[in-house]
């Protein structure tokens, strides 16, 4: 150890001499006690290797190795990659180890900001790409020894343009009795840019609209995002443009009864009882200015020809407005026109069995000929007329004119007169004696 010690004292020279002195300044009783034991060698052979190792760091000054962590590597010449119709899929702040070499202290004063790192984009291609990481240090004492890793991954993918559907779809349904009678849409497609694969997953354009409150025609522009067959938005695309005009025709479901007009008259004798129709009612669709106001729609009219003496059933075709149609095909209506003969019936009432209506309480009533009968023909077609009995019928005299005593003739009244084609009352009038009562 002394060797060690004279070598490096002959080596050193004043700085020995400052070490000694140093040295010499320790009370002289340490020394006595420690040099006279093991134990004070030992700590004067540590006091003197702690010595020269500060000697060493601060005279000699080796050289070491530094690891710098995390240290961020340029793109360049990005614009290159725009001029292919590249695009860098997995782009992110790439950083890297960057082990130096040098001075000790040149490589303890300098930090990570000295250190500059780039890669070149000129070299990529579609694909994965190994790209080279370039290096400059600003030092001239410190050395780059090594990068980790010393290439960085690349994934570029080409930039394309391709149409892409409109398509628009409901959040909600249509009330009741109202449907879509059609949808425009403009522009139906539109380009969508980006890199090839996410441009490859977009399946539609689309946006949404309401409907359940509408009762007329709309027409709106709506802003369009890109979606996946999944119907996800998908992200990393541009649209040329991001929005559609969309125009809804609303149309109506209505229910109507369906009418025919039937022209002439059959056989003298005869006549038309009813008309019936099958199906007495239809469903219309169309459009709701076309067919909201509809409650009726009319087939293809009949003329009887007057040779008519049965009932006949004949087909014909339903009038449809423009623009509306059937909800369900029905194809021609049936039409039955019930044709009956006209009968008559004749009924005999006794004229004293006629009610007297409307009498002043202080008069009575004397008929003058209570013999004779009431005659009363009723004509009207076969249904009618087969059923039909006295009971069916209500015959009167009524006062209500009468007002003081006197002979009378009066008019014999027939209840419900309209009920019937023709009725014959005979004799029209009956003579009566109106009297005052004798308190």
């Amino acid at each position: 150890m002394l060797k060690s010690v004279k070598q490096l004292l002959i080596g050193s020279g004043k700085s020995i001499a400052k070490a000694f002195r140093w040295m010499r300044s320790v009370p002289s009783r340490v020394f006595n006690v420690n040099f006279s034991h093991n134990t004070g060698k030992k700590l004067l052979s540590v006091a003197l290797a702690l010595l020269f190792w500060l000697f060493v760091m601060d005279q000699v000054d080796p050289e070491i190795t530094r690891v710098f962590e995390n240290v961020p590597v340029q793109l360049i010449n990005l614009q290159e990659l725009d001029q292919n119709n590249l695009k860098i899929m997995n782009q992110h702040d790439y950083l890297v180890n960057v082990e130096v070499m040098g001075r000790r202290n040149n490589v303890l004063n300098m930090t990570s900001s000295s250190i500059y790192l780039w890669a070149d984009m000129r070299t990529v291609r579609s694909g994965n790409n190994n790209v080279y990481i370039n290096r400059t240090i600003n030092s001239e004492a410190v050395n780059i020894k090594g990068i980790f890793p010393n290439e960085i991954l690349i994934s570029a993918e080409r930039i394309v343009s391709v149409p892409k559907p409109v398509t628009i779809t409901f959040t909600d349904k249509f009330s009741e009795s109202f449907y879509q009678e059609r949808m425009t849409i403009s522009p139906e497609e539109i380009k969508v840019t980006g890199p090839e694969s996410y441009v490859n997953s977009v399946s539609y354009l689309g946006a949404s609209i309401a409907v359940g409150t509408l009762e007329d025609d709309l027409s709106r522009e709506v802003t369009l995002l890109p979606y996946d067959s999944g119907g996800e938005v998908v992200n990393g695309v541009t649209l040329d443009l991001n929005y559609a005009n969309v125009t809804i025709s609303i149309g109506k479901i209505q229910n109507v009864q369906v009418n025919v007009d039937v022209d002439g008259v059959p056989m003298e004798g005869y006549r038309v009882v009813s008309v019936n129709i099958v199906p007495e009612q239809v469903v219309l669709t169309g459009p709701v200015d076309n067919i909201q106001n509809l409650t009726t729609i009319t087939a293809e009219g009949i003329t009887l020809n007057g040779d008519e003496d049965t009932s006949i059933i004949v087909e014909k075709d339903l009038i449809l407005p423009e623009g509306v149609t059937l909800q369900s095909p029905v194809g021609p209506v049936q039409i039955e026109i019930e044709i009956e003969q006209i009968q008559s019936k004749e009924f005999v009432f006794n004229v004293i069995d006629l009610p007297i209506v409307n009498l002043n309480e202080n008069f009575k009533v004397e008929i003058l000929d209570m013999e004779s009968p009431i005659n009363v023909k009723v004509s009207d077609v076969e249904s009618v007329i087969t059923p039909l009995t006295k009971n069916d019928f209500q015959l009167d005299l009524n006062l209500s004119n009468v007002d003081k005593p006197g002979i009378y003739r009066l008019k014999v009244n027939f209840a419900d007169l309209e009920r019937f084609e023709e009725v014959v009352i005979e004799p029209v009038y009956v003579e009566v004696n109106v009297v005052e009562i004798e308190e």
